[in-house]
């Protein structure tokens, strides 16, 4: 590996939108498509002077020394990726932040806010979307490079960033330029319908030994695994007309109005974090517990026990299991559930609760 640049650096962060869908479109010969991504994205790197730091499934994390360096490798790669013949079912749409900060450089590599920043900035995006922190924006507007137009898409407010970031969209021949809206929390948080009231389906999820992976990982490596966590559970909520209300750390808690919605969307959640293409030794062992009870509304979210039982049944788990509560088994029963099965386990005790219950695995049909 070269010598990472220092001072002023412009990070580029790359991801594939939709991987999960176009891997099971592909299967195997995935792995051929995954190929040419990367050496698409690498030739567009190395024509312009950045350094690759880090590869983690279909994304990169790339650095350049001027930001307009990084504006041409981006504009490059998403232009080849458009003209690449790709496999029926298999196009490779690829998102792309990046921001201009100084980071701080150690024996493993880059650290501090800046990092963070610049992938927040690429998660929010879109598959075709180049997007610009408001540093980057002015360094490239500077130059006035024909054929090049920043549009302005308003301040966002990005997940863990105390600061809203005023985001900028490239836009060059060549290029889509219609998109839906940016999938800030700022964004999420306006367009998201009203919670649902009275009886509602909890949906909790939570990463088994978190704090263990977080120290074997390192912040950086890890905050890139919960970010491609979270946006794995926020898709199959929204697909299936949930509404994420809490976010904490490595727990996600999402409410439906109905009770079959919520367990198809667990069960959907746990398969795409299976066939994700986490980097070696960074997969997460996730549970999710489903529970439908009565909740009472409190500012933005709820509170009472049907809240807390359903927090329990996903302590319940084991890495990489949907359990369902005794409610939401009975509410669901007799409801097609698109090929779920709901599986009766032994009794148990659920913390801070007296009474023995007795819970229901969700499986996927094969």
């Amino acid at each position: 590996m070269r010598e990472l640049p220092g001072g002023t650096v412009t990070f580029l962060f790359t991801d594939v939108e939709g991987s999960t869908g176009v891997l099971r479109r592909l299967g195997q010969a995935y792995g051929d498509v995954l190929v040419r991504h990367r050496e698409l994205i690498r030739a567009a790197v190395d024509d312009h002077g950045g350094q690759e730091v880090d590869t983690q499934g279909e994304g990169f994390f790339v650095a350049f020394g001027r930001a307009k360096d990084a504006v041409a490798a981006a504009l490059a790669a998403q232009r080849s990726h458009e003209a690449e013949p790709w496999p029926d079912g298999g196009n490779v749409s690829v998102r792309m932040g990046m921001h201009t900060a100084e980071p701080e450089i150690n024996s493993s590599g880059y650290f501090g806010m800046g990092v963070h920043r610049a992938a927040r900035i690429c998660s929010v995006g879109h598959g075709g979307q180049i997007l610009l922190s408001r540093s980057t924006a002015g360094l490239v507007d500077e130059d006035e490079t024909p054929g090049l137009e920043l549009r302005d898409l308003g301040e966002h407010v990005l997940k863990d960033l105390l600061r809203p970031e005023r985001i900028y969209q490239l836009v060059s021949p060549g290029l889509g330029e219609e998109f839906p809206p940016l999938r800030s929390m700022s964004e999420l948080a306006r367009t998201a319908g009203p919670l649902p009231t009275g009886t509602v389906t909890f949906f909790v999820t939570d990463i088994v030994g978190s704090v263990m992976l977080m120290r074997s990982l390192g912040m950086e490596r890890y905050a890139l695994v919960l970010e491609r966590y979270e946006e794995v559970v926020q898709r199959a909520v929204r697909r299936h007309d949930g509404q994420a209300f809490e976010i904490v750390g490595d727990s996600f808690i999402g409410a439906f109005s109905r009770a079959r919605d919520g367990v198809v969307a667990a069960v959907e959640a746990m398969a795409e974090l299976e066939v994700v293409d986490w980097p070696e030794g960074c997969r997460p062992g996730v549970r999710i517990g489903v529970h439908t009870g009565e909740a009472d509304r409190w500012r933005s979210g709820y509170v009472g026990f049907g809240l807390i039982r359903a927090l329990r049944v996903c302590d319940a788990a084991v890495g990489g299991q949907v359990l369902v509560s005794p409610t939401t088994e009975t509410v669901v029963d007799g409801h097609d559930l698109a090929g779920v099965e709901l599986r009766e386990l032994p009794q148990r005790l659920l913390e801070d609760f007296d009474r023995p219950v007795v819970l229901y695995e969700a499986l996927g049909l094969p």
